[in-house]
């Protein structure tokens, strides 16, 4: 390492893996620290990687001034935990998507969440092992931890018992506005076009509640000629979600990023029913491309949401219902798309990007002088 400069390394893995929420954080992150690396010429960032190919969702030309390596011949958590240690020594390891190597110190960790100390999913009981196990190496070897709420910030304090003092609270933002729509899409099609609908985007996980909005669409008559579209993956270690089988229930699965922008911009609002969550990705994606959002009541919806959200109680659809049918009002629509794209202006990649890279050179800085002294 030259004299005066700081070299980090970066778990970059995700660049291997379908972009999901965490994912689609990581990707938006590391792209704008590699931006703001240009004003900090003292810090070298190191992208590590396996020796895999580097999934289609991604483009590595994004990155100008972070060096991406690739090294082994392992892959997935067997390359994280037992490759990763080996290529990163000697310097810092900042992980980005919940995970980080056991045998590693010297890390710094992004948790979006605390579900697995929970029982609000349905994740597989080895699943909430594995990371509670992590946790009590990262406990011990965590530099910093960052998560993406102030709710989540509570929840780690709370569940983990790591001091609220050694947690910063970054973010997510809005990633689309830039992607151009795709409106002869082959998964839409004519199933949409010209019709009424609304957006549900969440897994087969019971905490993303997607069945409680899926049976009145298919149950109640107020919604029969209004349509809903499910996009989300389908996980078997998440256990079985019985939706109901409707004709005016549509099932994407995963769609392309302009794919999901022609949603956003054609839908009457999206609706994000989750039980528990971190943040939401979804929530902020659809705001800034003025969609109207209809969010559970809880916490973390509350403070991503502020007065732009439509809430209702999770656990019960009358309040969904009201709102579902209020949003087929033109006037009405066109009032929440204006409130929800003001409420995404507080969200922006460079500035979560400026908090932590800010906050990694502080804490090195202060570790490296009281070394010194």
């Amino acid at each position: 390492m030259t004299e005066g400069r700081f070299t980090f390394y970066l778990n970059m893995r995700f660049l291997t893996q379908r972009i999901t929420g965490v994912q689609r954080f990581a990707y938006e992150i590391t792209k704008e620290l590699d931006k703001l690396l240009v004003c900090y010429p003292e810090i070298k960032l190191i992208g590590l990687l396996p020796n895999t190919p580097v999934y289609s969702g991604y483009d590595l030309a994004s990155y100008q001034n972070i060096k991406l390596e690739k090294y082994g011949k392992l892959s997935g958590h067997l390359w994280e935990q037992l490759g990763l240690p080996w290529y990163s020594r000697g310097n810092p390891l900042i992980n980005l998507c919940n995970s980080s190597p056991i045998f590693k110190s010297n890390k710094y960790l992004v948790l979006h969440d605390a579900i697995f100390m929970t029982k609000l999913d349905s994740q597989k009981w080895w699943f909430k092992l594995w990371y509670r196990l992590q946790m009590v190496s990262n406990k011990l070897s965590c530099k910093k931890w960052y998560t993406v709420s102030h709710f989540s910030q509570c929840e780690i304090a709370r569940l983990l018992r790591v001091s609220p003092d050694k947690i910063t609270v970054l973010g997510n933002a809005p990633s689309l506005s830039s992607c151009k729509s795709s409106v002869n899409n082959f998964k839409i099609g004519n199933q949409l076009k010209g019709k009424k609908f609304f957006l549900m985007i969440g897994s087969n996980s019971k905490r993303k509640n997607i069945e409680l909005v899926a049976r009145q669409f298919a149950d109640n008559p107020l919604l029969s000629e209004i349509k809903l579209v499910i996009v989300g993956g389908v996980f078997s270690n998440l256990g079985g979600v019985r939706l109901p089988d409707a004709e005016n229930i549509i099932h994407l699965g995963y769609v392309a990023d302009s794919e999901l922008v022609n949603l956003y911009q054609n839908a009457l609002g999206l609706i994000f029913p989750s039980l528990y969550e971190g943040f939401g990705i979804p929530v902020v994606e659809a705001m800034g491309l003025g969609c109207p959002v209809i969010v559970s009541n809880i916490p973390v919806m509350r403070e991503i949401c502020g007065e732009a959200g439509l809430y209702f109680n999770p656990e019960n659809a009358d309040g969904l219902v009201n709102h579902l049918l209020h949003l087929q009002s033109d006037a009405y629509y066109s009032s929440q798309a204006i409130k929800v794209i003001q409420q995404s202006y507080n969200y922006k990649w460079a500035k979560f990007a400026k908090i932590m890279l800010d906050s990694i050179i502080t804490l090195k800085e202060t570790n490296e002088s009281s070394n010194s002294s």
